[in-house]
């Protein structure tokens, strides 16, 4: 859905979005060119705004699917709700049209008061000191910050500090088509938990006659869940390393080359929503993607399954992404302090619970995984158990996108295409990735 990409400068690296944050909406009509007017006002009222005073929040978020309806909903029920006083003014925009905005809204002060987007974008953002450190907002709101997993908590963080409220969370899944399974005389309730058995089971459930493949593997990703798995790795952020040319990693690729040139289970050359379109339409038995599949998947009526990411030596991992609520540089006290009320507001298992259910994503309250209806539903228990293994992937490096671009997306492209030998491929992705980590010194 969307990928990590920094680029140089912070215009062209807030351009692209996570495949993990599962960010997206419908567009409103309400603008935020009003902006500029509204932060005037706020600035008046200051630090000294007397409690319940009207305040007008100006958000703009990147929800463009089915989910910024639902977001919309939950923004106008908190309008005609709160007893603070508070209006959202909700302005939805494709992402790339909110990231070519943002910087020059944040230089001219005519930001909005605080936006949601991809956690892959905070680096890019904090390091041009566009971003207001919020690491007061625990004490500030009385939240539970312990109520909430750590590891998504982490993701709004950049060098120790918040940049971020978290307002929703994913990694990746293994989706399994049960029928499918079945009809090969695999047990529909029991997916494959390693690597050796995903290979097992991708091979057995590949029928060319039917057009229809065991696994699907799309290019243009990365597959950090594999070199994981295994032991390996890519990079050391902290210490600017470059950890590709393994032992580890050329098992996992020669592994992966071999499942997809020689015993030929996955499609060639398929793009991510084409991977989804064939899970979709039932040509595909595995597919490793986040929780947006899930409304697809049922409106279609696949017999499905969730589980974990598969293991391998080392264990099970899966990247991990989300989106966070952030406050632009400079906006006045006031402003923020409403901020902060919606935040909180947003992080109540009421309305935490109502988004996982109506969109699919996980739990990641320890309150509210504990909850019946959460434990009853069985696709929200699944994919909310295996947040557990979510790994960070890059997050807060700010030569990620070029990483991704330059680096890994090409080595696991020719990877699975078979353009040369995994040797070669793990090679030149070696000194490709030498001469970036380079230009930081």
């Amino acid at each position: 859905m969307i990928g990590k990409r920094f680029l140089s400068g912070l215009t062209a690296a807030a351009m692209s979005i996570s495949l993990l944050t599962g960010c997206g909406g419908t567009p409103v009509s309400n603008s935020a060119d009003s902006k500029a007017e509204s932060t005037q006002s706020q600035q008046a009222a200051g630090s000294s705004a007397k409690e319940n005073e009207p305040v007008t929040l100006e958000f703009w978020n990147v929800f463009t699917g089915s989910d910024g309806d639902i977001l919309r909903e939950i923004g106008d029920n908190y309008n005609k709700t709160n007893k603070d006083n508070i209006t959202i003014n909700m302005d939805i925009m494709p992402n790339d049209t909110l990231q070519q905005k943002l910087p020059a809204a944040i230089a001219t002060n005519t930001a909005p008061d605080f936006v949601l987007f991809g956690v892959e974008n905070l680096a890019s953002y904090v390091k041009n000191d566009s971003l207001e450190e919020i690491d007061d907002f625990w004490t500030a709101t009385g939240v539970n910050k312990d109520n909430y997993l750590k590891n998504v908590v982490d993701l709004s963080h950049i060098n120790g500090k918040m940049y971020g409220v978290p307002m929703q969370y994913n990694v990746q899944y293994l989706y399994w088509n049960k029928d499918l399974f079945k009809s090969v005389g695999l047990d529909p309730e029991t997916p494959p938990k390693t690597m050796d058995q995903l290979a097992e089971f991708a091979v057995k459930l590949t029928d060319p006659s039917k057009n229809q493949y065991g696994l699907v593997l799309p290019t243009g990703v990365t597959y950090m869940q594999f070199l994981w798995a295994n032991g390996g790795d890519a990079d050391d952020p902290a210490g600017n390393k470059n950890l590709l040319k393994s032992a580890e990693n050329l098992k996992t690729l020669s592994w992966l080359q071999d499942l997809t040139v020689n015993k030929k289970v996955t499609p060639m050359n398929v793009s991510g929503s084409d991977a989804d379109a064939l899970l979709q339409a039932g040509k595909v038995a595995m597919y490793m993607s986040g929780p947006w599949q899930i409304n697809g998947l049922k409106e279609q009526g696949i017999n499905f399954g969730i589980a974990p990411c598969v293991s391998g030596s080392a264990g099970a991992f899966s990247p991990a992404g989300g989106c966070s609520f952030v406050i632009p540089k400079g906006t006045d006290a006031a402003a923020k302090q409403g901020v902060y009320k919606f935040m909180k507001f947003w992080l109540t298992d009421d309305i935490l619970k109502e988004w996982s259910q109506r969109n699919g994503f996980p739990v990641w309250s320890k309150t509210l995984l504990e909850d019946k209806d959460i434990q009853n539903d069985q696709i929200i228990k699944s994919i909310s158990e295996a947040t557990g293994i979510g790994r960070s992937y890059n997050l807060g490096y700010a030569l990620s996108s070029q990483i991704d671009k330059d680096v890994m997306i090409p080595m696991f492209e020719k990877t699975i295409t078979g353009a040369a030998t995994p040797e070669k491929i793990l090679n030149e992705a070696s000194d490709a990735m030498d001469k970036i980590l380079s230009t930081s010194k």
